[in-house]
C-alpha cells in the first residue's frame, strides 16, 4: 500500500485508536488545547476523523470519540465539517527575496512579444524618476523573431532610464543602451568566463547577456536596503503560507540579501522551517564568506547549512544548459549564429575543481545543492558526490541535485547507492513557452519524452523532492505542481502531455511534498506526516486532493495553515 493510499475509516479505525490507547485512557493522559474534529484526516495509516494538539505536538489521532476522550477543558475546537486535514507542504527551491521583490518590479505579460514588452516598460518608466533603474521580467526568448530582441527596442521605451529585464529562467537579461553604458559594455568587451554577450552581425552587443555575463550589468544596479529586504521576505513567506507551505529552502542566499532574511527570521517573523543555501563559486557575487558566518546569520526558524553550486545554465533557446549530446541542429540559431548549432552548453565548474569543492563541503557537514538542468550537469554533480563519498564515507549530508530537466538513465541508477536526493521542478512543465517551445526547440522531440524524469527518479529508490524555483515561475502554488506531476498536462488536465511515461500517482506526489520534503530538511522525526509525537504542521483544505477530479487539484484552496500548533494563516 502506498503511503497515502486510502483504506476506509472503518477498516483502519481500530489501528488508529491504538495509536492513542496508551495515553487517552491513562491517568497521565495529555491535556489537549486544540481539537480538530469531524474531518477527513490524511495519515500514513489511512483516514482518521480527528487530531488533538497540545502546544506544538500532536497528542492523538483517531476517531472523534477517541480524541474527545482526552482531557480538553478550555481547548479550542476546530470543526472541520468533513474538510481535509493533511500535513503541511515543503517547497525545496525558492528565492525568497527575489520573489518578494518581484511583486514590486516592472511586470511583463507572460510570453509577450517586443511591442507588449515595450509598452510595459514605457508605463514603468512613466512612474519612475529620470535615471532610476527599471528592473523587471520576465521575457521568453522563443517569443521573438530573429533579430527583433535588441537594446534599441528598450531604448525607445525608456530613453532616460537604464532597463534590466530578466528572462523566464533568471539566467539571461535584456538591457537597453543606457544600462550597457553604465556597465561599460561595448563591442570590445570580451565574454566573461561562464558567460556570453549576444552580438549582432557587426559585433555590437544586442542587449542580451547570458549566464555570468549578466553580472556585468546587474552589479551596477542599486542594491536594496535592509528594510526593503525584510519587506520582500515577508511578502514572499506570507504568500507561501497561503498555499500551505510550512517549510522551504532558499536556494540562492547571497551577500546582497542575506541580512534581511536573517533579521526577519531572528525577530520571529519567519514562521516556516527554512534552510538557506549560500551561493559559492562563479555565480556567488562575493558571497562565499557567508559560509564562515553561517552560525551568526542563522536564527529563529532559519539555518544556513547548505551551499549552492551553479553547474550550468538552462537548456532553452540560450543553450547554456550542459548536455551530454549536442543540442538539436538549428536550435537557437537566431540568437547567436549557426556556428554554435552543435554545442553542448556550458559547464561552469571544471570536474576536478567541483570534486574538490564537494568533498570539502561534505567533510564539514554542509549539504550541497546543485543547479543542474542539462544531463551533462547532472552527471557532473553525481560524479562529484561519488568523489565525496569515496573520500569521506557515507556519513555526510544528503546532497541534492536540483532541477534535473534531463538526466541520463545511467546516472539515475547511481542515486540510491550514493545517498543523494533528486529535486525536480514540476511547476513549469505544462505547455508554456519555456517547455513546449524553448526546450523542445533546443533539444528535439526525442529527448522531450524524458523531460523532468520524475517517474524514473522515484523508481531509482532515491529521495525525490520538489521545488518551484519561484519567482522563475509566476506562482509558488504547489497544487499546480501536484496536479501536473500526475497529469503531465496543462492545469485542468487538458491538452497534450509532456513526457507521458513520467507520470506519477497522486499519493506519490503528496508524499514528495510532505514526507520527503521533511526528510531532506532533517525534520522527519518532527514533521511530514500526521502522527502522535510530531509537531502540528497542518493544513485545512477545501477539497481532498486524493479524490477530487484530477483537473481540479490545481484549484485547491488552503483554508488554514498551522506550524507547530500555531495558526499562521486563515483564508478570509
Amino acid at each position: 500500500m502506498n503511503r497515502f493510499d486510502r483504506p476506509t475509516f472503518a477498516g483502519c479505525a481500530t489501528a488508529l485508536a491504538l495509536v492513542i490507547a496508551g495515553t487517552a485512557h491513562a491517568q497521565d493522559a495529555p491535556r489537549a488545547d486544540r481539537l480538530f474534529l469531524h474531518g477527513n484526516v490524511i495519515t500514513p495509516d489511512g483516514v482518521a476523523q480527528a487530531v488533538a494538539v497540545r502546544g506544538k505536538a500532536i497528542v492523538a489521532v483517531g476517531s472523534d470519540a477517541d480524541v474527545l476522550a482526552l482531557p480538553h477543558d478550555g481547548a479550542e475546537v476546530v470543526d472541520l465539517s468533513g474538510r481535509t486535514l493533511m500535513p503541511g507542504l515543503y517547497d525545496m527551491h525558492v528565492h525568497v527575496f527575489m520573489a518578494g521583490q518581484d511583486k514590486l518590479s516592472c511586470k511583463l505579460p507572460q510570453g509577450a512579444g517586443v511591442k507588449a514588452i515595450a509598452a510595459a516598460v514605457r508605463a514603468c518608466a512613466g512612474k519612475a524618476e529620470q535615471g532610476e533603474w527599471i528592473i523587471g521580467g520576465s521575457w521568453v526568448g522563443a517569443a521573438f523573431p530573429p533579430g527583433e530582441q535588441t537594446r534599441k527596442a528598450l531604448d525607445a521605451a525608456a530613453p532616460n532610464n537604464p532597463v534590466l529585464l530578466n528572462d523566464e529562467a533568471l539566467h539571461s537579461v535584456w538591457v537597453n543602451s543606457r544600462a550597457l553604458a553604465l556597465a561599460g559594455v561595448t563591442r570590445a568587451t570580451p565574454d566573461p568566463q561562464g558567460g556570453r554577450i549576444d552580438r549582432d552581425a557587426r559585433g555590437e552587443p544586442t542587449g542580451v547577456l547570458r549566464e555570468l555575463a549578466t553580472r556585468l550589468v546587474e552589479d551596477k544596479a542599486p542594491a536594496p536596503g535592509v528594510e526593503a529586504q525584510v519587506a520582500a521576505v515577508k511578502a514572499a513567506s506570507d504568500e507561501m503560507l497561503s498555499y500551505g507551505i510550512v517549510g522551504f529552502t532558499d536556494a540562492a542566499v547571497r551577500k546582497a540579501n542575506v541580512e534581511g532574511l536573517s533579521r526577519y527570521a531572528k525577530a520571529g517573523g519567519l514562521k516556516q522551517h527554512a534552510r538557506g543555501c549560500v551561493v559559492w563559486g562563479p555565480n556567488s557575487v562575493g558571497s562565499e564568506g557567508l559560509v564562515a558566518q553561517r552560525q551568526a546569520l542563522s536564527g529563529g526558524n532559519l539555518r544556513l547549512d547548505c551551499v549552492k553550486l551553479f553547474l550550468d545554465g538552462v537548456p532553452t533557446e540560450s543553450r547554456t544548459g550542459a548536455m551530454i549530446e549536442p543540442y538539436a541542429a538549428g536550435a537557437g540559431a537566431h540568437a547567436h549564429g549557426d556556428a554554435h548549432d552543435n554545442e553542448r552548453g556550458m559547464l561552469l565548474i571544471a570536474q576536478a575543481e567541483l570534486n574538490a569543492l564537494v568533498t570539502g563541503f561534505d567533510r564539514q557537514g554542509l549539504e550541497v545543492k546543485f543547479h543542474a538542468a542539462g544531463d551533462g550537469a547532472t552527471r557532473a554533480a553525481v560524479d562529484a558526490i561519488a568523489a565525496a563519498r569515496a573520500a569521506n564515507g557515507f556519513a555526510g549530508p544528503r546532497h541534492e541535485v536540483g532541477h534535473n530537466t534531463f538526466i541520463a538513465p545511467a546516472d539515475l541508477a547511481r542515486a540510491a547507492g550514493l545517498g543523494f536526493a533528486w529535486e525536480f521542478s514540476p511547476y513549469i512543465w505544462w505547455p508554456t513557452p519555456i517547455t513546449s517551445v524553448d526546450i523542445a526547440r533546443a533539444v528535439g522531440a526525442e529527448r522531450m519524452k524524458r523531460l523532468w524524469p520524475i517517474r524514473e527518479g522515484l523508481d531509482s529508490r532515491a529521495l525525490v523532492v520538489s521545488g518551484s524555483d519561484w519567482p522563475v515561475v509566476p506562482s509558488v502554488n504547489p497544487w499546480l505542481a501536484i496536479e501536473t506531476m500526475v497529469s503531465r498536462q496543462a492545469p485542468g488536465a487538458t491538452g497534450p502531455t509532456e513526457g507521458e511515461a513520467e507520470r506519477i500517482t497522486r499519493a506519490e506526489a503528496i508524499t514528495i511534498f510532505t514526507r520527503n520534503g521533511a526528510a531532506l530538511m532533517g525534520r522527519l522525526d518532527r514533521g511530514g506526516t500526521i502522527e502522535v509525537g510530531k509537531e502540528a504542521d497542518l493544513i485545512v483544505l477545501d477539497r481532498d486532493p486524493l479524490t477530487a477530479p484530477l483537473g481540479q487539484i490545481h484549484d485547491t484552496r488552503v483554508l488554514e495553515t498551522y506550524i507547530g500548533g500555531e495558526r499562521v494563516y486563515r483564508r478570509e
